[in-house]
């Protein structure tokens, strides 16, 4: 079921990434030598292993969950693990090579936790999640695996003679989850031919693959159009993505190192990346460095002339008010061996006293290109502040601050630099209040502002929501929903009501959403009442199989939109 929710924080698609000419890359820079580049890895290992001997606490490392139900203001959580996730801890949805915060944690119990979307995006039932989670092995082993374990040391301590028991070291649990997805979307029109297309996507996780120190984990996705099969054959990575493909080699329980793909939660904003990657910890302290290569802008293929490396520290401490961590970390990124980006990644989260929480986060670009000549030049790129306060179990508030500047990569915007350059920093604001008046309604407004020196207006939205969980006579939870947004080119009102409901308990749900647009074009002085229908059907085959299906249908006056979305899950 796809949500549409506020931005509250940069994602993907507000960031310019690496230009629009593939001829950039092979043409003025030139090749880097081969000998530069080997020597650079062969540094860098070195640096590694003189870091590696410290010793201390357990690294935070990512946890999956999955999406359990969505309302329209609200998305909730869970996880197989039992105390993954604090109140106001971040969780983050892994979209193309990006790990983006999906929402901050409002409320938790032992396995799940509910919160509001931050992003915009289409997100659906059983979506994989991820909670950076600092609980150490033995804590978050399930309970099963757990007496098995304990099982086992007792035949091992009683198959001893008395006064001549030996200590044995605990054991690693091996794990594996994996999930098997075929979709497949279809779309016409009265306006529009026929088009559908395919997904197929796979991720495994393997934790201390058969008692070892060895973990891997996996994520690739597969879409194509059956009539356009050509491009295919003339270029795989058009439509195959590998999102995640890395082992871990855990040297001891405070230290690891991870080679392959792979998005390091500490430095999400920088994307996936190939090569080497270790960490270590002493006291409240993680260190980390990096070195490899950035998939390449076009197919997301590799790319070995996109080297990069950088390093990280982290401090996390637990005070009164909960845990407070800082996270700094310093990249640099080029192209055909010359600086394309360098820059310092700062973020911050504290318990700034009870029931408030503090998040800010900050990066900071180190290098120019001044009349062609490079310069260290210290230029704040983007900077992002929220706070959240719940006054009581029924009342909260969120405020944010956001301003960004356009990334430039030196090397790569070399035909776009002019334009790039004379682009002013945009700036937002947002804020959201929820209510929990009784215990069957709660309700929310927020709201936005943004806007943008060259902006003719500045954009304006306001959100207000009113959610029955469950109405007694016909078992459903209800959502009233309405939004405002007003533009440079468009004013318009959107009103919505959802009802969804289980038919058969943990077995087939249903869901109906229908909303109203009105929506008034300034530009062209016209106006255009829209029509949306959505229906979604869940069904749980078997405890591993489950199977969903979704029709999306717009109507105005001139066209007919239809849209099917079938999605069919294995879960190993």
């Amino acid at each position: 079921m796809p949500i549409t929710v506020v931005k509250g924080v940069p994602d993907a698609t507000d960031v310019i990434r690496r230009g629009d000419s593939n001829s950039e890359r092979t043409g003025e820079s030139g090749l880097i030598n081969s000998k530069d580049l080997m020597r650079k890895y062969v540094i860098l290992i070195l640096i590694l292993i003189s870091i590696l001997k410290l010793y201390g606490q357990e690294v935070k490392t990512l946890v999956e969950g999955k999406v359990s139900y969505i309302t329209t203001q609200n998305i909730y959580v869970k996880f197989k693990l039992s105390g993954v996730v604090q109140a106001g801890d971040t969780i983050f949805i892994r979209k193309e090579e990006k790990l983006i915060p999906l929402l901050v944690a409002e409320s938790v119990s032992s396995t799940s936790c509910v919160g509001k979307p931050l992003v915009l995006f289409e997100l659906k039932i059983e979506d994989a999640v991820f909670a950076r989670s600092k609980i150490s092995e033995k804590k978050s082993t399930p309970i099963a695996e757990s007496s098995v374990v304990a099982a086992s040391s007792k035949q091992q301590d009683s198959s001893q003679p008395a006064g001549n028991k030996v200590r044995s070291k605990p054991e690693r649990v091996s794990k594996v989850r994996g999930r098997l997805s075929e979709s497949s979307y279809s779309s016409f029109s009265n306006a529009t031919a026929f088009n559908q297309r395919y997904r197929l996507t796979f991720s495994l996780a393997t934790d201390n693959i058969a008692g070892s120190k060895f973990s891997t984990d996996t994520y690739v996705m597969f879409t194509y159009k059956p009539n356009h099969w050509n491009e295919v054959k003339d270029n795989v990575f058009s439509s195959l993505k590998i999102y995640s493909l890395s082992v871990k080699y855990d040297l001891n329980p405070k230290t690891h190192f991870l080679l392959g793909r792979n998005i390091n939660p500490r430095l999400a904003s920088v994307g996936a990346i190939d090569g080497l990657q270790a960490e270590t910890s002493a006291g409240n302290f993680t260190f980390g460095a990096v070195g490899g290569s950035n998939p390449d802008y076009t197919d997301y293929s590799f790319n070995p002339n996109l080297f990069e490396y950088g390093t990280y520290l982290s401090y996390d401490i637990k005070n009164n008010n909960g845990p407070m961590s800082n996270s700094f970390a310093f990249l640099q990124q080029t192209n055909h061996g010359k600086t394309d980006r360098r820059f310092a990644y700062f973020q911050h989260e504290n318990s700034l006293m009870k029931n408030l929480n503090l998040f800010a986060s900050a990066e900071l670009d180190l290098f120019a290109l001044e009349n062609g000549v490079p310069v260290n030049k210290v230029s704040l790129t983007s900077l992002f502040l929220s706070l959240q306060y719940r006054f009581s179990r029924k009342l909260s508030l969120f405020a944010s601050y956001d301003a960004r500047k356009n990334i430039i990569y030196y090397e790569t915007f070399k035909t776009y630099l002019d334009q790039l350059l004379v682009d002013v920093t945009r700036q937002g604001y947002q804020f959201r209040v929820n209510y929990i008046p009784a215990k069957f309604i709660n309700t929310g407004i927020s709201g936005g502002y943004r806007f943008q020196k060259n902006d003719p207006h500045p954009m304006l939205n306001a959100n207000g929501y009113l959610n029955f969980p469950q109405v007694p006579l016909i078992n459903a939870s209800v959502s009233l929903s309405t939004n405002w947004m007003n533009t440079s080119y468009v004013d318009g009102l959107i009103y919505g009501i959802r009802v969804y409901r289980d038919l058969i308990p943990a077995k087939l749900s249903t869901g109906i959403f229908y909303r109203l647009a009105d929506n008034h074009y300034l530009t062209a002085s016209s106006s255009m009442i829209q029509h949306m229908a959505e229906f979604e059907l869940s069904w749980q085959i078997s405890r591993k199989i489950s199977f969903s299906a979704n029709y999306d249908g717009t109507y105005d006056q001139m066209s007919k939109y239809h849209s099917v979305y079938l999605n069919l899950i294995k879960r190993f």
